[in-house]
């Protein structure tokens, strides 16, 4: 049913180590049913609306996120204060027979602390942001992207999804092809946002394209006031960037 490959580095979510891991599912060679959308924004079928209009501009995110948002983390940077976390679990592309390709990400959440964290079944009113940037700007994404959550499944009583430190969270978003810029294509892009490896399998730079994921939740900024964190506002982003090794600036 096609190839796994490449294991990401891991991430302590809580007391859990998690993987982030990367896979392209092409199970038959049909070519792609569906084309890329056009340079402009347009809905999506499921929800959202992408990003077309923005096509080739660079640092385009749609929630306005820290200069740092999409750059690589030192590899040996010191622990974060206490506060919301958010990764990128597996993420990779699908495509089927007579079915348009897709991208699907797994977003891991963690409180980072003893308090839980609690976030919309939405994730805030503008749900998630996806971009997709290349060397020349911006080559696909959308915004006001529902979620599948996988842990919890339900609300609380609040109507908030309670996310535990002892086993933090899980959702997934789907970002179609029709959310990609002209002129590229599913395979290809996914082939852009690994890493590349040498024979050995160790990873020798960083990936052609950056995945950016962002949500903004008000359980977010909450949780930051209640502990106190020197991080303020409701977004989160995560990105699929190896962190680098600061002593010479290489990848791990």
């Amino acid at each position: 049913m096609g190839d796994r490959a490449r294991a990401a580095v891991p991430w302590a979510a809580a007391a859990a180590v998690v993987i982030a891991v990367v896979y392209r599912q092409s199970p038959f060679e049909w070519g792609e049913p569906a084309p890329p959308g056009p340079a402009r924004a347009v809905p999506l079928d499921g929800g959202g609306v992408t990003d077309g209009g923005e096509c080739g501009v660079k640092g385009f995110h749609h929630f306005p996120l820290p200069a740092d948002a999409s750059s690589p983390a030192p590899s040996d940077e010191p622990p974060q204060p206490a506060g919301p976390r958010l990764v990128l679990g597996s993420y990779g592309y699908e495509q089927r027979a007579n079915a348009p390709g897709r991208f699907t990400i797994q977003l891991l959440f963690a409180p980072g602390g003893k308090q839980p964290l609690k976030l919309s079944r939405t994730l805030g009113t503008d749900g998630v942001a996806v971009e997709i940037e290349g060397p020349n700007g911006l080559i696909g994404g959308a915004h006001g992207l529902p979620v599948t959550w996988t842990s919890p499944t339900r609300a609380g009583r609040d109507g908030a999804m309670r996310i535990d430190a002892s086993g933090g969270g899980a959702a997934e978003v789907t970002l179609p092809v029709r959310a990609l810029c002209p002129g590229y294509r599913g395979a290809h892009v996914m082939d852009g946002l690994l890493a590349p490896i040498d024979s050995s399998n160790t990873i020798t730079g960083q990936p052609a394209y950056t995945l950016t994921v962002s949500v903004s939740d008000p359980g977010i900024g909450e949780l930051r006031e209640a502990v106190l964190s020197p991080i303020g506002g409701d977004l989160l982003s995560a990105n699929n960037l190896v962190p680098l090794d600061a002593a010479d600036g290489s990848r791990p």
